[in-house]
């Protein structure tokens, strides 16, 4: 018999002998035909559990929990303010107009990005026309207690938005949906420096 693997990867060459005998051993005689169908049928029985395994990893919940993570103030001199961000969060980008940090989180594929910027809203319309100028709509808009204004944007696609605007600076937080809530915490501990 010819060894018909001649096409296929060195794996499967390197497997044949065992494959012959497991296919004469379920039966096959030393057709070609019946051969390739037997090797067909566990090709497609070894892929059916990979990919069965894949579905089952994918649906497990990740044994490690993420790190929690903490805040700490950070003081943005060049605007006079301070903030609290993640304490590993990186400076991406500082100037007088706007300061931006980053914190990646665990995955990798999403971050929590906070960006101080040089000016604010007199107004909760104005912070509202700012917070939607490029694009987005405000699913709610409040004064908070010491006069600053908050607006958060309606979702898009897993990224959710939240700024919080005194008369003079803003702060805008960007990050995953299920992070809304820190993003508040973040964008309202936007104070004056002392």
């Amino acid at each position: 018999m010819t060894n018909p693997t001649t096409k296929r990867s060195r794996g499967a060459a390197r497997a044949w002998p065992i494959l012959v005998a497991l296919a004469l051993a379920a039966g096959c005689d030393d057709g070609r035909e019946d051969f390739e169908r037997f090797v067909a049928e566990e090709e497609a029985r070894e892929a059916a559990e990979a990919a069965a395994a894949a579905a089952r990893a994918a649906a497990e919940p990740a044994e490690d929990e993420a790190p929690p993570i903490t805040l700490a103030p950070r003081e943005v001199a060049d605007m006079g303010v301070t903030l609290s961000v993640p304490e590993d969060a990186r400076t991406l980008a500082a100037s007088a107009a706007s300061t931006t940090f980053s914190k990646a989180l665990p995955g990798g594929l999403h971050e929590l990005n906070v960006q101080v910027r040089g000016y604010g809203a007199a107004n909760l319309e104005a912070a509202r026309a700012d917070a939607t100028m490029m694009d987005g709509s405000v699913s709610e808009s409040e004064t908070l207690e010491d006069g600053r204004h908050q607006v958060v944007l309606a979702p898009q696609g897993v990224l959710q938005r939240v700024f919080v605007y005194t008369a003079e600076r803003s702060a805008k937080c960007t990050g995953p949906t299920a992070e809304l809530d820190r993003l508040r915490e973040i964008c309202a501990s936007l104070q004056p420096s002392s």
